[in-house]
């Protein structure tokens, strides 16, 4: 029998380079034919432009100012999870895909090249509550990895949750070990129900990715790039603390200590340098920033570096090998690892190469693990840095060339200790900075350093030549000022030359800060011009320069005199700009007053007119980021660093446990504290969280994790009831409360949340809030109830006893409130005596029985404790008092008055309101007693006989109703008992049947599942 062939239905393509071909040739189509596309249905119509509005109002949102720099840094892509999720193997496989390199282990920030605009650094978070703390800081992607085969775990809540307090950035799910799920409609069904927990707490239509194997260690190619096209193309909104905070996620951290002052005290201070990438805003050279986990500091000092992981400088279309960049210095990426005070390089030498002689560079390296101190290092060091210089000693001495030859002589040679310590000795670190102080003393004597003249040929000019030679690799690496540049502006041909001969490249002088050299242009005749602008430009384009950095002349010419051609070609087409400007001004000052003039004065361009009022707000907050950037360009010369930027900072005192304790696993954090150094009280908002299953006590100390930093404090909870901030022992169990704490100054709205510092519980974040205020004083008051009784009792006068102890604590409630139980109120008057015994009055008479209450409000202290958390430093923290108990074997204290008691009422009986007649009479009429008085006496009824007869039978008739209904009752309650004893004894039968039958049940269930364990042994 022939079965019909089925064919799929075709499917038309909505995306794609087809659909785009067919909307650019029907793009007039609705200009040509206006009514093939008019309105057919009002009410479509009416549908279809609310539909558009709606989805128009939800792309809506607060407008932020963009801050992101021109060259931003990488994006810090934070992969967590709980252990044995896969966090280290996605990290490789995207690194993989990247970079094509292999990763052995992952220790610290690994950077890469992402795209032709775009950089990554891939972190991955410990499990631990302060490391996933600091990440959530500073993270601009989470990738949250999650094993399916087991479900959803606590750390993964946590960490979103702290996400929501520090700022949400994006977050994408990743979903592991599915190669263990074989049925596929089981496999479906697990998916689902992960994406729609997964929507639920994080949003709606999230990404969640799914990985179904690992082959050579790797998840499959296929599924990482589909992952890597995401993460590529992800755009993130700015958040408002991370824009207006300088902070840097640390990629490096090297010990600059002198290992003479370490062998004589171990413990003693370090002088710790941090690399980085810049991110937020600008820092500068002696701010105080704070690393979270090591405390406060201030900076010593900040040096821009060479990035070392750059985007490509040109527009392609697609990343070649050699563009594709890894910068991992913690990781073992090409046989090069960094560690805290090392560096390691791996060799990788076979059986044949370990017999043969040693080359140059590793009899050298072997040289410098055995030196101790810098200083026998120097004295008996001698190596070449290049092939084509000679070698250099510690006792080689430099002689400074100078302008005038008769100046020359007078001066003399350098003192060769400080030349020594700017020899190569120091620069063949693999690091490329070195300590501040050597590189100053270097910087001093090579500034002095200038050009000698090839033509001479006597003794004293080739013992200069020789001193040359070997200063010839040193100077490329400081400041150089040619004669050309300087005194004729345009670079001469000498950039482009290869560096090859030595001579030749030492004429490119060294000069000092001294000269001016707008002085020294002015006595030349061709001198190009003597503007303002123009020496302030030189003098700009020298101060940039200032930082130089070491270059390899065997490499061939700079950086800068590889394109010498199109900097010509810029200028050219700058000075035809000029020469058009009518009035004869720059094209940049043109184009300020122009912006200046549409800012005063509005713009003429018509396209305005067309923007909603969201663009425009989106513009003008964009526009004002835009000047503010072009102003800060012209303040380049000023000490700062901007974001973007690959920056090293120095800190010294940091404490030795910083360095001995380091762990590459964690992150370490350096943010920006402006204005947020001073102590304070701080009032926040806070709620506890759902899941923690204690509520929060008032004096147990608590971690507070707000801004960069992590505290413990010990809170005080309180409610405010318009009048009055109300203390609370506990906190509410389903709504806010307030919280007095101690601690930095901190920026009011910024969001925080707090756990204890030992985890007692599956869910670690106990509470979540949010700022209100800094402030210096709170008053928060407690209800206090003092208890007195009657000693003496005159009319409405009474002298009440043991409510206090003296007679000064009875002058400070002078004309307070009083009340007895029954509701009698009075007043506090005078002290009588000095054992606390006072005269007070009443509204009436009270009896001896009766207690006298005072209600008042006692001022709490605030508990002024701040503890800050050095988890990378030694931890030291403030214990609860149960925990004090529980590691002691501390009974609870039993106290008895804490007991409750039942309460037990005795029902007063007063007697009759009597009033005095006396009193009575001036009573108005309406207050008086009433009396009613009746004329007709009062008669007796006589029956007769027949009436007396008919009382007497329905007496009777009465008393025999009233005799059955009780027999008809005790009947009635006879039965009910008998009944209830019935249904007693039935129920105990069964339940004793089904007790039996629950024991024979579970002994059966036992015995079965004793034979299978016994069976699966075997």
């Amino acid at each position: 029998m022939d079965l019909k062939q089925t064919h799929k239905a075709h499917r038309v393509r909505k995306a794609g380079a087809s659909v785009k071909k067919k909307q650019q040739k029907n793009k007039n189509a609705e200009k040509n034919n206006p009514k093939a596309f008019a309105m057919q249905s009002a009410q479509k119509a009416d549908r279809m432009a609310r539909r558009k509005a709606e989805l128009d109002e939800k792309k809506y949102h607060v407008p932020m100012a963009d801050r992101t720099p021109i060259v931003p840094p990488p994006l810090v892509v934070a992969v967590v999870g709980p252990p044995q999720s896969g966090k280290t193997t996605l990290i490789k496989s995207l690194v993989r895909r990247y970079t094509k390199n292999t990763l052995s282990e992952i220790r610290g920030p690994v950077t890469v090249v992402s795209g032709k605009h775009q950089r990554l650094t891939f972190m991955e978070c410990a499990n631990d509550i302060s490391a996933m703390t600091d990440l959530a800081k500073v993270a601009d992607l989470v990738i949250l990895t999650i094993d399916a085969s087991f479900g959803f775990e606590m750390e993964t809540f946590e960490f979103l949750n702290l996400l929501q307090t520090h700022g949400m950035p994006k977050v994408m799910g990743v979903l592991t070990h599915l190669d263990g799920f074989k049925d596929n409609k089981r496999l479906k069904v697990v998916k689902k129900n992960f994406k729609h927990r997964f929507w639920t707490e994080v949003y709606d239509g999230a990404k969640l990715f799914y990985l179904s194997g690992v082959e050579n260690g790797r998840y499959l190619d296929r599924e990482i790039l589909n992952l890597s096209r995401f993460v590529s193309v992800v755009k993130l909104r700015p958040l408002a603390w991370r824009s207006t905070h300088p902070y840097m996620m640390v990629d490096r951290v090297q010990d600059l200590t002198d290992p003479e002052l370490l062998e004589s005290n171990p413990k003693a201070n370090r002088t710790v340098a941090l690399y980085g990438y810049l991110r937020g805003t600008h820092m500068k050279g002696r701010d105080r920033v704070h690393i979270p986990g090591a405390g406060d500091y201030q900076l010593d000092e900040t040096e821009k570096l060479p990035d070392p992981c750059p985007i490509p400088d040109k527009e392609r279309k697609r990343l070649d090998e050699r563009h594709k960049l890894i910068y991992a210095p913690m990781s073992e990426v090409n046989g090069v690892m960094y560690d805290k005070d090392a560096v390691y390089i791996d060799l990788r030498k076979s059986a044949h190469e370990e017999q043969a002689e040693e080359e140059e560079g590793e009899r050298m390296l072997n040289e410098l693990q055995k030196v101790n101190t810098i200083s026998d290092q120097l004295a008996t060091q001698q190596f070449s840095l290049f092939s084509n210089a000679k070698p250099i000693t510690a006792d080689a001495l430099r002689r400074p060339a100078v302008f005038d030859e008769a100046k020359g002589d007078e001066d003399g040679a350098l003192d060769s200790g400080s030349a020594s310590e700017s020899t190569a000795g120091d620069q063949l670190s693999s690091s490329e900075d070195e300590d501040s102080q050597d590189e100053d003393d270097g910087e001093d004597i090579l500034r002095n350093v200038d050009a000698l003249d090839s033509s001479n040929e006597s003794d004293s000019d080739s013992q200069s030549s020789d001193a040359t030679m070997r200063l010839a690799p040193i100077h490329t690496g400081v400041k150089r000022v040619n004669l050309m540049d300087l005194v004729y502006g345009q670079a001469d041909s000498d950039q482009s030359k290869p560096v090859e001969d030595v001579d030749d490249c030492i004429k490119s002088l060294a000069i000092s800060d001294d000269l001016d050299e707008s002085k020294l242009r002015k006595f030349f005749i061709t001198n190009p011009g003597d503007s303002e602008d123009e020496e302030g430009s030189d003098s700009s384009e020298e101060e940039g320069d200032d930082t130089g950095d070491f270059e390899d002349l065997e490499a061939g010419s700079n950086d800068e005199g590889e394109q010498p051609a199109s900097e010509s070609e810029e200028e050219e087409e700058e000075e035809k700009e000029e020469e058009e400007n009518e009035f004869g001004l720059a094209a940049d000052k043109m184009k300020k007053l122009k912006s200046k003039f549409d800012r005063i004065y509005g713009s003429d361009d018509e396209s305005n007119v067309k923007k909603n009022f969201y663009q425009q707000k989106k513009e003008e907050l964009q526009k004002y980021v835009d000047d503010t950037r072009d102003e800060m360009e012209e303040l380049s010369t000023i000490n700062y660093r901007w974001a973007g930027e690959y920056v090293k900072v120095v800190i010294s005192d940091m404490p030795y446990e910083f360095m001995q304790g380091f762990n590459p696993h964690l992150p370490v954090v350096l943010g920006g504290i402006p204005n947020e150094e001073g102590l304070s009280l701080i009032t926040l908002r806070i709620k506890r969280h759902r899941w923690y299953p204690k509520i929060l006590k008032t004096g147990d100390p608590l971690v507070i994790s707000v801004g960069w930093r992590r505290f413990q404090t010990i809170p005080t909870y309180f409610m405010n009831d318009r009048i009055k901030n109300r203390m609370l022992k506990y906190t509410p169990e389903h709504m806010h409360c307030s919280a007095a704490v101690f601690g930095p100054y901190i920026q009011p709205g910024a969001g925080f949340c707090a756990y204890y510092m030992k985890r007692a519980h599956n869910f670690g974040v106990a509470a979540t809030g949010t700022v209100l205020e800094n402030s210096q004083t709170i008053d928060i008051v407690k209800k206090v109830k003092l208890t007195g009784f009657p000693d003496k009792i005159h009319r409405h006068t009474a002298y009440i006893k043991r409510m206090f102890n003296s007679s000064l604590e009875v002058a400070k409630f002078e004309g307070a409130a009083i009340k007895t139980v029954s509701g009698i109120r009075g007043q506090v008057k005078k002290a009588h005596g000095n054992n606390g015994v006072f005269r007070a009055t009443f509204e009436d008479r009270i009896k001896t029985s009766d207690i006298v209450f005072l209600r008042a409000f006692h001022t709490i202290p605030i508990k002024r404790f701040y503890n800050p958390i050095t988890s990378l430093l030694s931890v030291t923290y403030m214990r609860t008092i149960a925990e004090i108990r529980r590691s002691k074997n501390l009974p609870v204290p039993n106290k008895k008055d804490s007991h409750y008691k039942p309460i037990e009422r005795v029902v007063k009986r007063f007697n009759p309101l009597r009033i005095p007649k006396s009193l009575e009479s001036e009573l108005p009429f309406k207050a008086k007693t009433k009396r009613v008085l009746t004329d007709a006496p009062s008669r007796a009824v006589v029956m007769d006989k027949q009436d007396k007869r008919v009382a007497d039978l329905l007496g009777q008739l009465n008393l025999l109703y009233k005799d059955k209904a009780r027999k008809r009752r005790e009947t009635v309650q006879k039965k009910k008992e008998d009944y209830a004893k019935k249904r007693m004894a039935e129920e105990n039968d069964a339940d004793a049947r089904r007790k039996k039958k629950r024991k024979a049940f579970f002994r059966r269930e036992g015995q079965n599942q004793k034979g299978a364990g016994s069976s699966v042994k075997d």
